[in-house]
């Protein structure tokens, strides 16, 4: 678990006021001093962001965030910031003192939290006005009264508990009550190679080495499928491209299906019998984060592409650009090749994406290794209801090459649902 990435990851986002007690819990839940307390307002800024394991939720990230009564300068974009972070995260816990009344503010960013979908857990910090360690078998704050008298909390949020965060006597019953939540929008059971891959089963996998490939690894998605298609107890088989013909030959019986990656589609539909299903990372990557339906129903906008049309290239991790980077060379080529010529083409990265992209008369999105499957699917909606197209890489690729077809066969039922 603590090798788990990010990506797959239940996301935990902190919220309250300004001394509400957010770093202190989380301080006292991960038992380290991850983030910075005073008394001072403002002194959490940036989200700041630690990886953990609550069972049975499993490997965890947490994200302390800026008070949301935040007065300084820098304020309105520290909300800002914290807005990013709602739209992100699986869970919420929203913090508020027993000595405090709840403020418009907290309302406000309780129901946007609900308006989110995300499922919030309330904690009430037990402030102990004599600053003592607070004995929990004797002393203990009745929640539901104070809930009761703010009666709109109970419709906003599932109300778990109460302690004096100074204290660590109720650490582990906290950790338990946060694990025993439902988050949003996450794989679950749900795997890469889900109804694909058999015991026996024979997976090779195409992975080219070029100067864009990382030294001495292999990039996440191949990692992924190598480790699920084992978990599977299937057999694993590597290879470069022109090593294809040489392996799939080697083999008694054929391959259950090739997987390459994207880049390498056009060259490796040439080397693979038509018998034998082919697909790509990107497109694996697709079903298992967000909605394959959507980003194939993008690849009929390709067509409308003339000049002047605006596109936007999206990466969801940030990485030193190569001379033959596949999103700001690869494919701006790719398109200029099939007659795509004076696009006006945008790019971001990491955690950057628009708000408005119906300016756009096409999205072109990677992979999404790096994303939650929760922003993904957040991404893939805002194109949708703002009636813009969006294709990921390997779907785009595939169109481009006119085996789209193909590469989608292994999912057709699926796609018909």
């Amino acid at each position: 678990m603590e090798q788990t990435p990010k990506a797959n990851r239940v996301h935990i986002g902190f919220f309250g006021r300004c001394n509400a007690g957010k770093s202190t819990l989380i301080n006292m839940l991960t038992d380290q001093p991850v983030s910075l307390v005073s008394e001072v307002a403002g002194t959490t800024t940036d989200p700041v962001s630690k990886s953990m394991e609550i069972l049975p939720l499993g490997p965890v990230v947490i994200t302390d965030t800026a008070g949301i009564d935040d007065t300084t300068e820098l304020g309105t974009l520290r909300m800002e910031k914290t807005e990013e972070v709602v739209k992100k995260i699986n869970l919420a816990v929203y913090v508020l003192r027993t000595d405090e009344e709840p403020t418009a503010d907290d309302m406000h960013w309780l129901g946007l939290l609900k308006q989110n979908n995300v499922p919030i857990a309330l904690f009430i910090n037990e402030i102990n006005a004599e600053n003592k360690e607070v004995n929990q078998e004797e002393h203990k704050v009745d929640t539901s009264a104070y809930v009761e008298s703010h009666k709109g909390l109970s419709e906003l949020a599932t109300v778990i508990g109460s302690a004096d965060f100074t204290s660590k006597a109720r650490r582990l019953e906290l950790l338990d009550l946060l694990g025993g939540l439902t988050p949003l929008d996450v794989e679950g059971d749900q795997t890469l190679l889900q109804g694909l891959v058999e015991e026996g089963d024979t997976i090779i996998l195409v992975c080219p080495i070029d100067s864009a490939a990382p030294k001495g690894r292999l990039i996440l998605p191949q990692v992924q499928t190598i480790r699920e298609i084992l978990d599977y107890k299937g057999l694993a088989l590597v290879c470069q491209t022109e090593e294809l013909p040489a392996m799939i030959n080697s083999l008694k019986n054929p391959p259950k299906m090739v997987i390459c990656d994207s880049q390498a589609f056009d060259r490796v539909d040439e080397l693979t019998p038509n018998t034998i299903p082919l697909t790509s990372f990107s497109i694996l990557m697709a079903r298992f984060k967000g909605k394959l339906q959507d980003l194939v129903a993008g690849v009929k906008a390709i067509k409308n592409l003339k000049p002047g049309s605006r596109v936007l290239i999206s990466e969801g991790c940030t990485h030193r650009r190569q001379c033959d980077d596949i999103g700001t060379v690869k494919i701006p080529n790719l398109l200029k090749k099939q007659g795509h010529t004076d696009l006006q083409l945008e790019f971001t990265s990491g955690g950057a994406f628009p708000k408005d992209v119906s300016q756009y008369d096409l999205i072109i999105h990677c992979g999404a290794c790096m994303l939650t499957r929760r922003e993904v699917l957040r991404r893939i909606e805002c194109a949708v209801v703002q009636g813009t197209p969006i294709v990921n890489y390997g779907v785009l690729i595939a169109a481009l090459h006119g085996i789209l077809e193909r590469a989608i066969s292994p999912f057709v039922d699926e796609l018909k649902g």
